[in-house]
């Protein structure tokens, strides 16, 4: 009991210090640095957007949707779920869509990405531009977000993760373990962050003009149908 007792509280202490450090990066620097950073990869990371198929009233989510800046490389007709864990990105982004006005196809809400408060199965699309090298633990963020996507749908991840083998990846792994606490880690492996989930790469292409970002179209899969025998309706 004493054991299970600490893991709890050591697993609550862990994330308690995780959201304190991002949120103050979040809140604090970032949203002055984030238009200077992100300028460069407007056409880029509008490319790697564009690779997924939206339709008419698609539910579009955007877990670390910062100051909203992907939301405008979406179409119109799409309704969008924007959270992130920065109240002050999220004021930024709720300004630009007043401006814009498209607020009435946005809502914006504060959330752990690592805890979405979304029923399973909710979402046609998933754009994760530059989110996975920021959450704290992206298996776990990548995880959620798959839970939420409907079978089928698509899930677009624009990052500057690496394609790597076991060994290198596993050396990132390790450095990973000081660099998640920071701003961002530009050492994952995009293998390590997807591995186990029910997802196929449709797509990908390069993100920026030196290769170090890059652009996947992922497709969640289908639920399995369960056959059954004819003799089985009779014991329905």
């Amino acid at each position: 009991m004493v054991n299970s007792s600490m893991f709890v509280l050591c697993l609550y202490m862990d994330n308690a210090i995780k959201n304190i450090f991002k949120q103050v990066s979040f809140n604090t620097f970032i949203p002055f640095f984030y238009p200077m950073m992100m300028m460069p990869l407007r056409s880029w990371r509008k490319k790697a957007i564009n690779m997924c198929s939206f339709k008419p009233d698609d539910r579009v989510l955007i877990p670390g949707v910062g100051s909203g800046y992907d939301i405008t490389c979406l179409p119109s007709d799409v309704v969008v779920d924007g959270v992130d864990i920065s109240e002050v990105m999220l004021g930024i982004a709720r300004a630009k869509q007043n401006i814009n006005g498209n607020a009435q196809n946005v809502r914006l809400n504060i959330m752990d990405a690592e805890r979405l408060e979304f029923p399973a199965d909710t979402f046609d699309k998933a754009i994760l531009g530059l989110f996975l090298t920021c959450v704290y633990d992206p298996q776990k963020a990548f995880a959620e977000v798959v839970r939420v996507v409907k079978p089928g749908g698509e899930i677009l991840i624009y990052d500057h993760l690496f394609r790597t083998n076991k060994w290198t990846g596993q050396l990132m792994s390790y450095m990973d373990v000081v660099m998640k606490y920071n701003f961002c880690s530009v050492i994952r492996a995009f293998d390590d962050v997807v591995k186990g989930q029910p997802v196929v790469v449709v797509k990908e292409i390069s993100g920026d003009p030196f290769g170090f970002i890059r652009g996947f179209l992922l497709r969640k899969a289908d639920s399995p149908k369960v056959k059954r025998s004819w003799w089985s309706f009779f014991h329905l």
